[in-house]
């Protein structure tokens, strides 16, 4: 590979690492504040009325707390990948062909990486029903 299509990759990768990192970073502050939020709703809007369908704000508040562990349970792993990935290059000059590059703690932080999200929006998705039915 020449010189500057190795600088191109390295620059790629260095950007694809810098977009999970982001990712995850909104994914951790938008769960955290919806659920700090979703009390300040409950507490301030509902008031003292009786509540409607609690199973739906409380599998909110399960699932937003499932989304801050899974995103934090990724940095986690994504630093012992990479540090897996630096022992690879230590020891045989590369990561091991048959894995990517930091072996399965890649394989975890990747599919940490795609629940993360979605488990957000499921508990955008239920507090919108629960406050629907709470007005």
């Amino acid at each position: 590979m020449n010189q500057a299509l190795h600088d191109h990759f390295k620059f790629l990768r260095d950007a694809d690492q810098q977009a999970q990192t982001d990712y995850e970073k909104t994914v951790l502050s938008l769960s955290g504040g919806a659920l700090g939020i979703s009390f300040a709703f409950v507490k301030d809007i509902v008031g003292s009325k009786p509540l409607v369908s609690k199973s739906l704000l409380l599998t909110a508040w399960i699932v937003w707390g499932l989304s801050i562990t899974l995103a934090l349970a990724s940095f986690y792993f994504r630093q012992r990948a990479l540090r897996k990935a630096m022992e690879h290059i230590r020891m045989y000059g590369k990561g091991p062909d048959d894995q990517p590059a930091g072996g399965r703690f890649s394989q975890v932080t990747a599919m940490l990486h795609i629940l993360g999200g979605p488990l957000f929006l499921v508990g955008v998705v239920l507090i919108v029903f629960f406050a629907s039915y709470n007005f």
